[in-house]
């Protein structure tokens, strides 16, 4: 396969781009939030180092604060990616493999995705439950630590409902395609 064969392949799989305007108004919400979170985690970082360097002060609660907005930047773009179907991929054993597997290697790799990140969305829920209970608290900046772990928990939701949505429309493609070549 060659490198525009192997281009036109990763531009032919379906993607999760609805003009229903509550998605859209969701996906713009998911952008501005994980762009104010990566400005605020840019500030926070020159804030700190400058602090710390040049007056021998860092700044306070600057380790917490920036493992939320880690979380932040990186759960936030999460469904963004799988809407977009934009994950990183390597093909370079797709020239060694039939046309027709490689057709059915994209659904199983959604739904292996759709297993993963399920576990994951599973295991932030159980973590968010209890740190709730044990009303732990990232105290450099007293915020409840259940709450960046539930957000993360509630985009991970969001990232199986729309990886499942593409593993069906990968699926339907890949039968649909079953008698081209």
């Amino acid at each position: 396969m060659t490198e525009t064969e192997s281009a036109d392949a990763t531009q032919q799989m379906p993607t999760f781009d609805s003009a229903h305007p509550a998605i859209v108004a969701m996906r713009q919400a998911l952008v501005y939030l994980a762009a104010v979170a990566l400005l605020l985690l840019i500030l926070v970082t020159v804030v700190d180092v400058c602090g710390r360097y040049l007056l021998n002060t860092p700044l306070p609660g600057a380790f917490e604060t920036v493992r939320a907005l880690m979380a932040l930047v990186t759960f936030s773009a999460l469904p963004l990616v799988c809407a977009r179907n934009e994950h990183l991929r390597a093909g370079i054993l797709d020239h060694l493999v039939s046309h027709r597997v490689n057709r059915l290697r994209e659904p199983a790799v959604q739904l292996i995705s759709v297993a993963v990140l399920v576990a994951i969305c599973w295991r932030l829920a159980q973590e968010a439950v209890n740190k709730q209970r044990t009303g732990e608290l990232l105290s450099a900046i007293n915020l409840p630590l259940w709450v960046p772990i539930g957000f993360m928990a509630l985009m991970s939701v969001a990232a199986v409902i729309v990886t499942s949505t593409l593993a069906l429309l990968t699926f339907r493609q890949a039968l649909t395609s079953e008698g081209s070549p």
